[in-house]
């Protein structure tokens, strides 16, 4: 067999990408990749691989299939997601579906959380939650049952899917939800973070906009500990000054 190496590319642009992430996609045989992350790959990284399958959103379990088939027939196939693969990635997929999982590697990345609190400031200093607000795999009612839990711990919430055109009042539940339990917060909110097209919005919950937000953005909920310096996000550590 060959090994199955699952990558995370990170938000999208090379600098971004680990030095090891980078070795592993370019010796490795075959890549398999959703379209949007194939497409990112420079040809610096691709020019040598032998093999590249690119897929359509919804066709993951299929990915990781066809990934495994590669490695069986003794190929060393990189396995790519957008970020980290173990944060709403494929890495769980991965070791759910095949049955040798000595030949699986995960190479971590930047996932879209960090790069959206490096752009807000130091927003995830102390203890945090990350949820995703899609219903496609978790029922809404679970989702529901989380955010009313959330709601009622004081600590920094980020949120990834917020919102699509289908699905655009999950959002609203939750920043009421919020804003009734804990008062008003500072949030902010970024837009395809790190990529040349990055947008950064910063407000409180009261003055939540909703129109900024889409499926590309990373929505960051202080604590009680979090405040606005020179418009950037701070969370206070807890340190004595």
């Amino acid at each position: 067999m060959g090994k199955l190496f699952v990558v995370g590319i990170g938000p999208g642009n090379t600098e971004h990408m680990t030095s090891y992430a980078e070795d592993i996609l370019k010796n490795c045989d075959v890549i398999c990749g959703y379209i949007t992350y194939i497409n990112q790959l420079p040809g610096s990284i691709t020019k040598n691989v032998s093999h590249i399958y690119a897929y359509n959103m919804g066709e993951e379990i299929k990915r990781v299939q066809d990934a495994i088939k590669f490695v069986e027939n003794g190929n060393n196939v990189a396995l790519i997601s957008g970020g980290d693969a173990s944060i709403y990635g494929l890495a769980s997929l991965v070791y759910e579906i095949i049955e040798n999982t000595t030949v699986v590697e995960v190479i971590p990345g930047i996932t879209a959380v960090l790069a959206a609190a490096a752009r807000l400031g130091a927003p995830l200093a102390e203890d945090t939650i990350i949820m995703s607000l899609s219903d496609l795999l978790i029922p809404w009612e679970t989702i529901e049952k989380r955010i009313k839990a959330y709601a009622k711990i004081d600590v920094v919430c980020s949120i990834y899917n917020p919102k699509s055109k289908k699905r655009n009042w999950q959002l609203k539940y939750l920043v009421e939800t919020f804003y009734r339990e804990r008062g008003n917060l500072f949030c902010g909110a970024v837009k395809n973070a790190m990529r040349v097209d990055e947008k950064i919005k910063i407000f409180t919950l009261e003055e939540f906009d909703y129109d900024f937000i889409d499926m590309s953005t990373i929505v960051v909920i202080g604590s009680s500990n979090t405040y606005l310096k020179n418009n950037k996000l701070i969370t206070r550590r807890g340190y004595s000054l």
